[in-house]
């Protein structure tokens, strides 16, 4: 079974203006394309964070 892990990086914006937040991601496969980063951002929205960009990601190494 394979294990996907990634580091996200997104930004939203507050009262205060914009903030810069990361997360660990484990999706059941592979991000792909633009509907994942979609998906990515409808789980960062659920959080309550409004005007959502997703940055960038990469993908973490298996620890051994």
């Amino acid at each position: 079974m394979s294990c996907f892990r990634y580091y996200v990086t997104f930004f939203h914006t507050t009262a205060d203006g914009v903030q810069v937040e990361y997360f660990e991601y484990q999706p059941a496969s592979p991000i792909r394309g633009y509907d994942d980063i979609a998906k990515l951002t409808d789980l960062i929205r659920g959080w309550g964070r409004k005007q959502v960009t997703v940055l960038g990601f990469s993908p973490l190494a298996d620890e051994e």
